[in-house]
């Protein structure tokens, strides 16, 4: 069943790329300042929005995707040994732009020594198998912000708003005992074309899996988002998962050998933080990346992004008294509501969450938890609009111009959650 699943997905991905290529673009070539030659591998990212990124060949030539909208945004180029480079994108032509860097000097103490591939080898194998010591191995909890946005060509279809308090257990569990309770959640209209016929298809996916005793996950989208993008659960140590213990993912093997590149380090207060991007494809583009923390061997933060981008997911962790929880968690993937299935059509799901709490916790009764099958779009929730009015974590994120913009073209945000709320 799970085949049947993964094979009606990747139909939808070959109906995706054949029908719905990206057409924003922009090319050129970047080169050194001082004699002009090109320079290899420049890996360029949007500085607000870096999963959009591209990877520079060796003739220093690149074709660099991302949305239209993003047209006024920064894009920074960067490659070892020379200074990073931003520009807006709108200064940029479409065609036949030439980059320079400025090489950097760099004194004694600032050398940068590039890691032999084994040595990236082993630098992941130490990350996995200390991933035991480096994350929580006791109950804690989380006050979090959840955002889904939900995509559609060049404009914004949905979006979904919660707080949330995620009470998580020891991560040498498989997850299936954290709780997750909803404190307030907001929705705008739902702007895109829904087809009833893919709802009925993916209830009866989940039966069919469900049936033949195959593990399946939550329906719930908030659980799911957090609980999938830990990928160092405990269950997660086998041979299929990303962080098994073979590491054959970021390995390779013999007949799917997997390519690694150095992309760079930080110095973040006292630790030296590595980056090695990977991919069945050399040279790896930057897409798909770790960044361990050479002083523990752990991994602060790792993108794995799969096709074209369809699928990818994010996470990024912080240090508190040896252990790290996360910072923020992003999950983008196809929005599979109607027959007109791309890249065009994406949901993307994040997480932002606060210091976390380990003493002296009041446990998330399960009454007041959510349902690991309960759809958390409908009308089932109350709008408190004063409650967001004095949310505090969300004034960190406010809402981009362009995505209100878009799902305001018929009525205020605020006429929408309410309309969208229980009466």
């Amino acid at each position: 069943m799970k085949f049947l699943c993964f094979t009606i997905f990747l139909f939808c991905v070959q109906v995706a790329l054949a029908q719905n290529q990206q057409t924003n673009n922009i090319s050129g070539v970047v080169i050194d300042t001082e004699d002009s030659s090109p320079v290899q591998f420049a890996y360029l990212y949007l500085k607000n929005y870096p999963d959009f990124s591209a990877l520079a060949d060796e003739q220093g030539e690149f074709k660099f995707f991302f949305p239209s909208q993003f047209w006024d945004e920064i894009v920074v180029i960067s490659s070892i040994g020379y200074q990073k480079l931003e520009l807006p994108v709108s200064s940029l032509s479409k065609t036949g732009n030439i980059i320079r860097l400025q090489r950097q000097l760099l004194s004694l103490n600032e050398v940068t020594v590039m890691p032999e591939d084994h040595s990236m080898e082993e630098m992941i194998s130490n990350a996995i198998d200390n991933i035991p010591k480096n994350y929580p191995d006791k109950r804690h909890q989380l006050r979090g912000f959840y955002r889904k946005i939900s995509t559609n060509y060049e404009e914004f279809t949905k979006l979904v708003e919660a707080a949330v308090v995620v009470e998580d257990v020891s991560y040498l569990k498989d997850g299936s005992a954290l709780r997750v309770k909803l404190e307030s959640l907001r929705q705008s209209d739902e702007l895109g074309e829904v087809d009833s016929t893919m709802t009925i298809l993916k209830q009866r996916i989940r039966e069919q899996i469900k049936a033949s005793g195959s593990t399946i996950g939550p329906l719930n989208e908030i659980i799911e988002t957090y609980h999938h993008n830990n990928g160092f659960r405990g269950n997660a140590y086998h041979s299929k998962s990303w962080f098994g213990k073979d590491g054959d993912r970021f390995m390779g093997i013999p007949e799917l050998p997997t390519y690694r590149r150095f992309m760079g380090e930080e110095i973040v207060g006292n630790d030296t933080i590595y980056q090695i991007a990977f991919s069945t494809k050399d040279p790896p583009n930057g897409s798909s990346y770790l960044k361990i923390n050479a002083r523990n061997h752990a991994i602060v933060e790792y993108q794995i992004t799969f096709q074209t981008g369809e699928y990818q997911t994010f996470a990024k962790f912080r240090e508190v008294d040896g252990f790290y929880y996360p910072e923020m968690i992003r999950n983008r993937e196809l929005r599979l509501i109607n027959r007109d299935v791309g890249i065009h059509q994406m949901d993307i799901s994040t997480f932002w969450f606060d210091m976390p709490a380990t003493e002296d916790l009041k446990k998330i009764r399960a009454k007041d938890a959510l349902d690991r099958d309960e759809e958390v779009e409908n009308n089932e929730y109350e709008l408190d609009s004063s409650f967001w009015k004095t949310y505090d974590i969300i004034k960190k994120h406010p809402l981009d111009s362009a995505i209100i913009r878009s799902l305001e073209k018929n009525k205020s945000l605020e006429q929408q959650f309410k309309s969208n709320a229980k009466d």
